[in-house]
């Protein structure tokens, strides 16, 4: 009996391995005093290049309500070209 439990364990196991063999692409990037210089245009032309993506890393987003609005005004773009993106923002040092 435990053998055949131990078997059955080691089966799940291996086809939950086997069943996450899609690659996740996650991209890291660094724009400048993000929520303070970026305009729609341009938050647009960022919106376009990220949108396949499956996680984005955005460096230098500007303290305050300035950069989490402009976090969420770039998630709601997102959002808008099909796909469903959700954000975290990291407290300021």
């Amino acid at each position: 009996m435990l053998k055949r439990i131990s078997f059955l364990v080691l089966i799940c196991f291996q086809c939950v391995l086997f069943a996450q063999t899609e690659e996740i692409q996650l991209v890291s990037w660094n724009i400048k005093d993000f929520g303070r210089t970026k305009n729609t245009d341009e938050l647009n032309q960022i919106a376009e290049i990220v949108r396949d993506l499956d996680i984005l890393a955005v460096q230098e987003v500007v303290s305050g309500n300035g950069g989490a609005q402009a976090v969420a005004k770039l998630t709601d773009l997102l959002n808008r070209k099909g796909a469903k993106w959700d954000y975290v923002i990291n407290d300021p040092y």
